[in-house]
């Protein structure tokens, strides 16, 4: 006993100079205490154990005044045990609570949440033989299970008998030294004592319980790491339905096992870039793959400056759509399947730490009738792989500037804009990939540095329709009208018209690219209204122009048929052109509507000619050898 005695008198006094590094907390005077206790203890990260770590330090605190800070140290070069805590903590009075915090030297990590809480008394607590146990967490990576120890609650009648077997991510426990406990909300209805060894049969450890309480009652595990002395930071993939009377998993060796199987938490990252000053660029529509989290939780997040929105439609009416996270309607928690806009002043990496998502897959989607952005909601893809939904979406384009369509998967931790269509409109998320694509012409909208600013899209053989929407309403835009609505997504038949519109936030150069998807086009025009330009787009997939903020925003026209069109549409007009969807050599014949060809000429492929005729009714007739179509047309 004198020898413990003098090594941790010792080691208070050596320790702190042995490393010959600073201190992370500084800052205190223990000359301003009359008194301290002593805490030899064992040291956890995240469920490691600390053995040969002389850089962890660990600090305690009452309340948020730092009362003591010590290295971890090794008491003699003989000892198998490791490294050790041995500190002093410094009071007045007896009675006052001391939590702890632990500081990573080597990787900077601050661990700020710690199971042991320790009341101030003579002498202090632990030993070298008897140490306290002190598990630290990093932030976010919290576990929020029953503690122990477990005493299953009273019940009439004889229960349900649970057989199980355990794994631990998939993989059988490699010993019996563990316990599993059935909880019902947070009451304990029965415990394994332990896991029963039938690795010889090679079925691994097995959990035996009698499990109580009411029929019905929804049956979650736990398990307690009985060597660490700690509720094991993990989450049961297992429930089941409590039926008293009943058995289940007891034919083990005829194959009926049920398996509880825990998942440890899990880590994912997000790289986020500084805004500029001054601009709102680098901004990011983000979501968390894991279950509810506190803002705080997640490392990164608050560093900076920093803005957090969740997105309210009702609140467009008082300009508060935008609620900030650091606003007094702030303080939410993040939640899967909803997204968020974010932006940091520096150069930071979200690291999202806990157990993923594994809830439903349907979401109900807000709808306010009375609000000026009805329907418009900010979701997030809940999944830790990539997602796909059944509606439409917006997501951020690659400046972090504004918002654009979007197409294919929706990246982990990655949120988008859809728009509900009602009331009781449900949005579905899925890992699968959809079987059909779209048939689509999709126009792109650069800069003149080659950023993207936009995007909008004309839909074939699809009914979809995606209203448009901007972060910010003085951002340049591309959008095409209808009905006196303005919409980024279009449905559209397989030939015509179509006007698109476009409005510069700043005078300059841009660059509309097209890019057919799934779709043969057979005719494709962009008319530029203002310089008169006719751009054969299957030539030259690509138009750039000049334009200035005051332009008018019906700046081009688009005239297209697609290879699909139909036998009885292969010809229209437009702006007194008429244009002939045409493969290969054929013989094209306008008849009036006496029957008097007007005009007969061979063409060959797409045709497009000026037509000098009077307003009327006309007939068409394509003769391709034996092949002969005929269409009626109007001229205005």
């Amino acid at each position: 006993m004198k020898r413990k005695l003098f090594l941790i008198v010792a080691a208070l006094l050596l320790s702190g100079t042995m490393f010959a590094q600073a201190y992370h907390w500084d800052g205190f005077d223990y000359h301003a205490f009359q008194s301290h206790m002593s805490i030899t203890g064992r040291v956890y990260l995240d469920g490691v154990i600390q053995q040969n770590r002389g850089d962890i330090e660990v600090a305690t605190f009452v309340g948020d005044e730092l009362r003591g800070t010590e290295f971890l140290w090794q008491p003699y070069p003989s000892s198998t045990l490791g490294y050790f805590i041995w500190t002093s903590c410094f009071y007045d009075s007896e009675g006052e609570t001391f939590t702890f915090k632990a500081y990573d030297h080597a990787s900077g990590i601050e661990y700020e949440i710690c199971d042991t809480q320790l009341t101030g008394i003579e002498g202090g607590y632990g030993d070298v033989d008897n140490p306290v146990i002190m598990h630290f967490t990093s932030v976010g990576n919290s576990f929020s299970g029953p503690s122990y120890p477990w005493t299953p609650v009273s019940y009439p009648g004889e229960g349900m008998l649970v057989v199980a077997q355990v794994k631990i991510n998939g993989e059988l426990v490699n010993n019996g030294n563990w316990e599993v406990g059935a909880f019902c909300n947070d009451e304990c209805r029965g415990i394994s004592d332990g896991l029963d060894d039938f690795t010889s049969d090679g079925l691994g450890f097995f959990a035996f319980m009698n499990v109580l309480g009411n029929e019905g009652d929804l049956i979650e595990f736990y398990l307690y790491d009985k060597t660490n002395a700690k509720v094991y930071e993990a989450v049961c993939t297992s429930t089941l339905t409590l039926n008293n009377g009943s058995e289940i998993g007891i034919d083990i060796f005829g194959g009926d096992i049920f398996v509880l199987d825990f998942e440890t938490a899990k880590t994912f990252t997000k790289d986020i870039l500084a805004y500029t000053p001054n601009t709102k660029d680098h901004y990011y529509l983000i979501a968390t793959p894991i279950n509810t989290i506190d803002p705080t939780k997640v490392l990164g997040m608050l560093d900076n400056q920093y803005d957090l929105y969740y997105f309210n439609q009702s609140g467009d009416a008082e300009g508060k759509e935008w609620i900030n996270y650091k606003s007094s309607d702030g303080n939410y928690n993040l939640e899967p399947g909803k997204g968020y806009l974010y932006a940091n002043s520096g150069n930071v990496t979200l690291t999202f730490k806990g157990f993923p998502y594994t809830g439903e897959t349907q979401f109900s989607l807000a709808y306010d009738d009375n609000a000026d952005l009805k329907g418009w909601n900010l979701v997030g893809n809940p999944f830790t792989v990539d997602a796909y939904i059944n509606k439409d979406y917006y997501r951020m384009n690659g400046d972090g500037t504004e918002v654009e369509t979007g197409s294919g998967a929706i990246g982990v931790m990655e949120g988008v804009f859809v728009c509900a269509e009602s009331a009781n409109d449900v949005l579905t998320f899925s890992d699968q990939v959809p079987t059909k694509a779209n048939e689509q012409l999709v126009l792109s909208l650069n800069s003149n540095r080659g950023s993207s600013i936009d995007r909008a899209i004309v839909r074939f053989n699809n009914s979809s329709l995606l209203p448009k929407f901007q972060i910010n309403e003085d951002n340049t835009k591309l959008y095409i009208p209808q009905n006196g609505k303005d919409y980024a997504i279009v449905n559209a038949e397989d030939h015509g018209e179509l006007p698109v519109h476009f409005k510069a936030a700043k005078n300059g150069n841009y660059t509309i690219s097209f890019n057919t998807e799934n779709v043969t086009m057979g005719y494709l025009h962009l008319i530029d209204n203002r310089t008169g330009d006719d751009i054969d787009l299957l030539a030259t997939p690509s138009y750039t122009f000049d334009a200035k903020t005051t332009d008018y925003e019906s700046r081009f026209k688009l005239v297209f048929a697609t290879g699909n069109a139909s036998d009885d549409n292969f010809g229209f007009f437009s702006n007194g052109n008429l244009v002939i969807n045409n493969e290969g050599a054929a013989t094209l014949q306008v008849i009036d509507i006496t029957g008097r060809i007007i005009s007969s000429e061979s063409i060959n492929g797409c045709y497009s000619k000026t037509v000098d005729a009077a307003a009327g009714v006309y007939m068409l007739r394509l003769i391709n050898g034996d092949n002969v179509k005929t269409q009626k047309i109007v001229l205005n």
